[in-house]
C-alpha cells in the first residue's frame, strides 16, 4: 500500500479509484500552486497548505508504513473533497470571487461533510454502547455542533476583514475579503451563510440517518462503525 496505491481489501474500487485520484490531482495541484502561485499569480500559500493537508491526513500511514490506516476511507473521501472544494476552487482559482453564488455552495457543502463525519462518529458510540439516544436525537445534537462551527467560522471571517486583511496576511492571501460577495453585502453574506450553514447540516445529519436505516434493513449495521471504533476504542 503506497499513496497513490490505496488498500484493495479495505475499500471498493470505486473507492479506491476516487480515492487515488483525488490524491494524485491535489498532489500536482499542490505543488503547481506553489510553484505558479493560483489564478493570479498570488496564490502560493494555499499550494502549501495543500500540501499540508495531504500529509496530515496521510501521516498515520506514511510513519507506520502502512501499517495504521487512522482515517477510514470515507471521511478521508470526504476531508479531500474539502480540501478540492475549498483551498483549490475556491481559494487558489478565485471562485469565491468568479462565481457569484460559490460562497453559497460552499456554505452548504462543508457543513454538510462535517454533519456527516459527526453522524459516523456519534453512531460509533451508539453502536459500541456509549451514547444512548434516539437517531433523531444524535442527528439533533449533531446539527447544533455544526451550527456552531459555522458561527464560529463567521466570526474569524469578519475578524479577517475588519483587523487582517490589509497587513501582512492579507499580503499573503491576496487581500481578498471574506465576507461579502459579488451579488450579497457583508451583512446578507453572513446570515445568508447562517442559513445555508443549516440547510447543509440539516442534510448531512439527514444522509448519515438514511445510511444507518438503510443498513438495519438490511440486518447489518453501518460499517463505517467498525473502522471508526478502532480509533476510539
Amino acid at each position: 500500500m503506497s499513496y497513490l496505491n490505496p488498500d484493495p481489501e479495505s475499500m471498493s474500487p470505486l473507492q479506491r479509484n476516487l480515492l487515488r485520484f483525488l490524491r494524485l490531482f491535489l498532489l500536482v495541484s499542490g505543488v503547481s500552486i506553489l510553484i505558479f502561485g493560483g489564478a493570479n499569480g498570488a496564490e502560493r500559500i494555499f499550494g502549501l497548505l495543500i500540501l499540508v493537508a495531504l500529509a496530515i491526513i496521510n501521516a498515520p500511514a506514511f510513519f507506520t508504513k502502512g501499517r495504521v490506516r487512522a482515517i477510514p476511507v470515507e471521511i478521508e473521501l470526504i476531508l479531500l473533497s474539502m480540501v478540492l472544494f475549498e483551498l483549490v476552487g475556491g481559494d487558489a482559482l478565485g471562485l469565491y470571487v468568479k462565481l457569484p453564488y460559490y460562497d453559497n455552495f460552499m456554505h452548504f457543502m462543508l457543513p454538510l461533510y462535517i454533519a456527516l463525519i459527526g453522524m459516523m462518529v456519534v453512531y460509533t458510540m451508539y453502536f459500541y454502547g456509549r451514547l444512548k439516544a434516539s437517531y433523531g436525537a444524535m442527528a439533533f445534537i449533531i446539527i447544533m455542533i455544526t451550527l456552531g462551527f459555522g458561527g464560529a467560522l463567521e466570526m474569524v471571517e469578519y475578524t479577517y476583514d475588519k483587523f487582517l486583511s490589509h497587513g501582512p496576511l492579507g499580503e499573503i492571501t491576496g487581500n481578498t475579503q471574506m465576507q461579502g460577495s459579488p451579488t450579497q453585502s457583508p451583512h446578507e453574506d453572513t446570515m445568508n451563510d447562517l442559513f445555508t450553514d443549516t440547510a447543509g447540516a440539516i442534510v448531512g445529519a439527514a444522509i448519515g440517518v438514511w445510511l444507518i436505516r438503510r443498513n438495519e434493513k438490511k440486518g447489518e449495521h453501518w460499517k463505517i462503525a467498525d473502522e471508526v471504533g478502532e480509533l476510539i476504542n
